[in-house]
């Protein structure tokens, strides 16, 4: 199957990308386009990316997508692939990935399982390019403006000099988007472009908490939502360490909830992941 074709008169094709100087004149899809909370947030970085870099992109992702913001890549190696898998990781959390050849031949070939889950999980992956395109070299540029285009936001996260993503934030100003950037260390080279972006004016960020805030989501927006989606050992875990307050070690979690430790332990650990709750010196609390 190699997807739909949506014009740009449809009432399908996405709004924001219709803003942008030149939107493409039509899209492949697979999938659906989220229908979430908020609007699409981008967040790319160079494929050479260090592993505190894919961490961080995991990290922003998953936050983002918690809060509910469909998290737009390019299912490229490095960045593009943790922001994606960070935002699988979140409960309900949608992604959109966009190509820069045919959809019948997801590149690169190693991201193909991901992107299949990107479209299990009710998201899309689209690309301007027929059935048939390679992804050929030229491509990659002029997809990096559907990238920024579908989004509202765009996070970039590790951008070398001569990185593609730093092609994402030219587009991004010219289209209006909100840029910001994660800074790093004055002498590694994955940051030159990003902290020549930061001087340019782009907003500098180090939490998702801070890009949440641009758009007025509170921590208790967020918190709310994801008990909302909580499963019943997380609820109770929850309601638990809510109710006795303070910090509690896992003996004391299990004794109280009287639930099996291997639950206990594996919940705890999904609660760290979602930011339910937090490990410090003496257990865990909320």
């Amino acid at each position: 199957m190699c997807g739909m074709l949506i014009a740009l008169h449809d009432p399908a094709y996405p709004a924001l990308l219709k803003e942008i100087p030149d939107p493409p004149p039509a899209l492949y899809i697979k999938g659906a386009f989220p229908k979430a909370e908020y609007p699409p947030f981008a967040i790319v970085g160079t494929r050479r990316a260090t592993p505190q870099g894919r961490e961080t992109a995991r990290r922003f992702g998953r936050a983002l997508a918690a809060a509910g913001f469909p998290i737009v890549s390019g299912l490229a190696l490095g960045i593009d692939a943790a922001a994606h898998v960070g935002c699988l990781e979140a409960p309900n959390g949608a992604a959109i990935a966009a190509l820069a050849g045919g959809l019948d031949d997801m590149y690169p070939h190693e991201n193909a399982k991901l992107g299949a889950h990107v479209i299990e999980r009710g998201g899309a992956i689209v690309s301007e390019y027929p059935p048939g395109m390679p992804p050929y070299k030229g491509h990659f540029l002029r997809r990096n403006r559907i990238v920024s285009g579908l989004a509202r936001g765009v996070l970039i996260i590790e951008a070398p000099a001569d990185s593609g993503s730093l092609a994402t934030a030219r587009h991004a100003m010219d289209q209006n988007r909100d840029l910001f950037v994660v800074p790093g260390p004055i002498d590694h080279p994955n940051f030159k472009g990003s902290h020549e972006l930061i001087r340019q004016g782009a907003t500098l960020v180090t939490t998702p908490e801070e890009i949440l805030e641009e758009y007025g989501v509170t921590r208790e927006a967020v918190a709310a939502k994801a008990e909302q989606t909580a499963a019943p050992h997380e609820t109770l875990i929850l309601s638990t360490l809510r109710e006795i307050g303070g910090t509690h070690d896992i003996d004391k979690i299990i004794s109280m909830t009287k639930l099996e430790p291997r639950v206990v332990a594996q919940t705890l650990s999904l609660l760290l992941l979602r930011g339910l709750i937090k490990e410090v010196p003496g257990g865990y609390t909320i």
